[in-house]
């Protein structure tokens, strides 16, 4: 949505560093990153909050698992996807 004052759901998303961790394993140096990720919804013109997924974690090194961080997005925006379904098929 362009306007997002013209939106009837909106959606906050923020990521959190909770943890660099840097280890040897295996003869190779692994620096392991965890992130909190917490979303939360809101319908204003309805007054109401949207539910959302839980808050959940990633934990990855840059180095050798970019994959995971692309898959844990798109969890996380299904997971939105269908709490935003959810919600509008309640409020119909």
């Amino acid at each position: 949505m362009r306007d997002a004052a013209r939106a009837d759901v909106a959606v906050e998303a923020s990521v959190t560093p909770v943890e660099n961790r840097v280890s040897n394993d295996f003869g190779t140096t692994f620096a392991v990153r965890t992130y909190s990720i917490d979303v939360s919804g809101d319908a204003p013109k309805l007054g109401d909050s949207v539910p959302m997924p839980s808050s959940t974690t990633l934990s990855y090194d840059p180095k050798f698992g970019a994959e995971r961080v692309n898959e844990k997005a798109r969890l996380v925006a299904d997971g939105i996807v269908e709490k935003v379904k959810a919600f509008a098929a309640k409020n119909k």
